[in-house]
């Protein structure tokens, strides 16, 4: 077996910011879940109904408020981007257009859990950009938080 001790430093370029929102999320997506916003997906793994709790839940009105405030104008103006693979089977981003809807909101604060978890947005030299969009989600999930009791209370433990 090979000796040899790994760096792990590179895991230390995502900020404070970056781990509290991660661990927001996975704690909003299991209120989400234990709220009833829960399908079945491939092989019955439980995924949350993202786009049918957007909709049904929030809403217009909850939207017409997010998207006035300005601490969520980097997530609604310049939604991260999307990684994908080209036609040469590298890996590439593609644009987002700016949010036009909660449903596209809720969307837009996945890929920016997406992005930190799957590695898109560690090392990023764009890191201003990254604070942004970080703080514009934490900010949407307590709006989030303060508009649905029942995930509020899933979400804090506090029944």
């Amino acid at each position: 077996m090979n000796d040899q001790k790994i760096d792990y430093s590179k895991i230390d370029e995502v900020t404070e910011d970056g781990v509290r929102l991660f661990k927001v999320l996975m704690r909003l997506e299991f209120a989400l879940k234990d709220a009833g916003y829960v399908v079945a997906g491939q092989r019955q793994a439980a995924e949350v109904q993202w786009d049918r709790y957007a909709n049904e839940k929030l809403g217009s009105v909850f939207w017409n408020e997010i998207k006035e405030a300005t601490s969520a104008a980097a997530l609604i103006e310049t939604p991260p981007k999307r990684q994908v693979v080209d036609q040469g089977g590298n890996l590439a981003w593609e644009e987002a257009g700016a949010v036009k809807s909660v449903q596209e909101l809720v969307g837009a604060l996945r890929r920016v859990r997406n992005n930190l978890f799957h590695g898109g947005k560690s090392g990023d030299p764009d890191a201003e950009r990254n604070a942004k969009l970080y703080a514009a989600s934490l900010y949407i999930i307590d709006q989030i938080l303060r508009e649905d009791d029942i995930v509020q209370t899933i979400f804090t433990g506090q029944y």
